[in-house]
């Protein structure tokens, strides 16, 4: 059964130095409580963040986070799936309305990485890796992406500068986002020259920290009155999530599966436009490559000539500059996401536009795929 998002709210990714999480996590449920025309009817809050426990030494933060937007007496829920916590917040929402245990559902997901110094909060994101795997001897999301760059460099003959193109491209779109923490352009000769963070991965190469929250309420067929765009399917599939234990660490095994699940329960052959998890610049082509949209160790090359662009062929990724440029606010990411994919398939996205938006696709992994998250949105 589909669902339907009435009401989206969005927060411009960024440093809230002078914001609690609540705030952010208010002013984004406010915006879209007011699309809907009020409270009434919302009876379940789902709340999506992967740190909040740890930067703010908060448990239950869904409860208090209810009563604090004046929402008390309702059910309230917390969801934590490292990186991927947003999408399956909004999953978990489906199931509710589906199986008529909830008629309007408000999903918010908010985060506050910069609540402390960076080294920190690095120190803080090292648990979405398997502890047991990684506790001792970790050498980072950036090293795990530089092995992963350098091995499909290797094995696909595709050079520094070609990758180069996907972050410039990516700053391209969220120069038009104002919702967008990097909203400057780039040009792809200066990727490679930025500062080094793990050779071959440079510093224009991977998200940037910062605070955001965003907000969607989520409605029933029953009782939806405005709806932006229909929630047609989510599916998502375990997998290993570690470059040491894949068999084949060029192909995220578990968005494979996802994918391939959310295939034979709907037509995905039509896609107008994709928000990807584009954490660094190497897991944008893997993505693509994961679920067919481009033949193994092409993708960088069709991104350089121009596919996957405003101008180039559909499907347009990542209208929104993704995570590398608008910004990843790790538990919230999924949640914009949808929201984002919601404004333009509805043809209300401040940003870049995709002509007459039909349908879209969204993608959020946590790591290297320990979890991974599909949804299909289309318009109503």
């Amino acid at each position: 059964m589909a669902v339907y998002i009435e009401g989206v709210g969005l927060t411009k990714v960024g440093r809230h130095y002078s914001l609690s999480i609540k705030d952010l996590a208010a002013q984004t449920a406010f915006n879209a409580i007011e699309q809907v025309g009020g409270p009434e009817g919302i009876d379940y809050l789902i709340f999506s963040s992967a740190l909040a426990p740890l930067q703010d030494n908060q448990l239950d933060i869904a409860g208090y986070v209810s009563s604090y937007i004046g929402l008390r007496g309702i059910r309230a829920l917390n969801v934590e799936a490292g990186e991927a916590s947003g999408l399956a917040a909004i999953a978990i929402a489906k199931s509710l309305l589906e199986s008529h245990q909830a008629d309007k559902v408000l999903v918010i997901g908010a985060e506050k990485l910069t609540e402390y110094v960076s080294s920190k909060a690095y120190k803080q994101l090292q648990m979405l890796y398997d502890s047991d795997l990684r506790s001792f001897y970790n050498i980072g999301f950036a090293g795990d992406a530089a092995l992963l760059m350098r091995l499909y460099m290797n094995t696909y003959n595709v050079d520094r500068e070609t990758l180069s193109y996907w972050p410039a491209l990516m700053h391209s779109n969220a120069k038009e986002n104002p919702y967008a923490m990097l909203r400057f352009a780039i040009k792809p000769d200066k990727v490679s020259k930025s500062q080094i963070l793990a050779d071959p991965i440079t510093l224009l190469d991977a998200y940037p920290i910062g605070d955001g929250a965003a907000a969607v309420v989520v409605s029933s067929k029953d009782v939806v009155k405005t709806p932006l765009v229909k929630v047609t399917a989510i599916e998502s599939s375990t997998g290993l999530g570690g470059i040491e234990l894949l068999d084949d660490p060029l192909i995220f095994d578990s968005l494979l599966s996802a994918y391939r699940k959310l295939s034979s329960i709907a037509d995905i052959s039509q896609i107008d436009f994709m928000e990807i998890h584009d954490s660094f610049t190497i897991v944008a082509p893997i993505i693509l490559e994961s679920i067919g949209l481009a033949e193994r160790g092409k993708a960088p090359e069709l991104i350089a000539e121009g596919h996957f662009s405003l101008n180039g062929d559909k499907p347009l990724i990542n209208p929104s500059g993704g995570l590398k440029a608008r910004g990843h606010p790790i538990g919230a990411t999924g949640v914009y996401q949808v929201a984002e994919s919601a404004l333009q398939i509805s043809g209300e996205f401040p940003g870049i536009k995709v002509d007459n938006a039909k349908r879209g696709l969204v993608i959020s992994l946590n790591g290297l795929g320990s979890n991974s998250y599909v949804a299909l949105l289309e318009g109503v």
